[in-house]
């Protein structure tokens, strides 16, 4: 059982009252935990704020944005916007940066990164040479946040808050093996024995990247976050087929489904999460809680935290991020 009321959360998130109008950035938020969390967002500024959804499905994104609470009426000028952009692509996300940077030069004062994928078909190399499902769940999260670091920074130089919250498998991360940063053996060779690392590498990839980016900036929560287990349209948007194939028997093959978050409770406790997160690098569980990080003295965790952080400014360019 959740250690929070949803009852408590909710109110707490309603009793936000931030003195300006933020800027929320919700990428992957055109389905299931990402159109959660934007909603939640939206009705607890009473619409008051700009929202922007990232993604490929215009429809589905318009449709959200439609449905959202409006902006009030002395605030005409605040935008519901959706920016198309396949994640699966860098230098797609390196010109949705510059665009936002463009659209907000004032600032951004919440990144909230939800993009998933569900596939273990094992390597599957995009245009630039990059796995996708690594490109998707890894490296575009961290080209985000380095590339939007100058809004996040003028945010909270204006007194205002600057948040970002990677919404991923905080404290289901393993060991990283320092031998294959990068995870391409372990994708060549992906097969039930090995799909356990690769499912724990990703967790601790998220990690160790919201702990580099607060250790270089110490005054914006950069939060790795776990939603539990919610029932949402991952696998039958999945690229893997047997994926797509099962979803509709979803519950028979994993019965605890039957128990599993709804969206909009996960949208409310993962919003409450980042509100109430400490500046720098932090891990929210599922209730909203804070879970401590990770590897803490472990030498090894030091060190891997260094060499994905070299590696990734290779794949993905430095950006503003040192």
């Amino acid at each position: 059982m959740p250690s929070l009321k949803l009852s408590d959360v909710r109110a707490s998130n309603a009793a936000w009252k931030p003195a300006y109008a933020p800027v929320a950035i919700f990428v992957g938020g055109t389905s299931g935990i990402g159109k959660a969390v934007a909603e939640a967002f939206a009705r607890a500024t009473k619409g008051n704020a700009h929202i922007v959804l990232i993604g490929r499905n215009r429809t589905a994104a318009e449709s959200i944005l439609s449905k959202l609470p409006p902006p009030p009426k002395q605030s005409p000028n605040l935008t519901r916007e959706f920016l198309p952009c396949d994640l699966s692509r860098i230098p797609n996300v390196h010109e949705a940066t510059a665009a936002l940077l463009q659209r907000f030069p004032q600032g951004i004062n919440f990144l909230f990164l939800t993009a998933g994928a569900m596939s273990f078909s094992g390597l599957d190399l995009n245009e630039d040479g990059i796995d996708k499902q690594l490109a998707l769940q890894y490296y575009s999260r961290w080209a985000f946040i380095s590339d939007l670091l100058p809004a996040l920074r003028a945010a909270q130089a204006a007194g205002q808050e600057a948040r970002v919250s990677a919404i991923h498998t905080a404290g289901r991360g393993g060991p990283v093996d320092l031998n294959d940063i990068g995870l391409v053996n372990t994708l060549t060779d992906l097969r039930l024995k090995t799909m356990g690392k690769l499912i724990s590498s990703l967790a601790s990839y998220q990690d160790l990247m919201v702990e580099s980016f607060g250790e270089r900036n110490s005054s914006i929560s950069f939060a790795h976050t776990f939603p539990g287990l919610v029932d949402t349209p991952l696998m039958k948007v999945s690229s893997s087929k047997i994926m797509r194939m099962l979803y509709p028997v979803r519950y028979l093959l994993f019965p605890p489904l039957w128990w599993a978050m709804s969206p909009e409770e996960c949208g409310e406790r993962q919003l409450y999460g980042l509100l109430n997160a400490p500046a720098g690098a932090s891990r929210i569980t599922s209730d909203g809680t804070d879970m401590g990080l990770n590897g803490q003295g472990d030498k090894t965790w030091a060190e891997a935290r260094e060499k994905l952080w070299a590696h990734t400014e290779k794949v993905v360019g430095k950006g503003v991020s040192s």
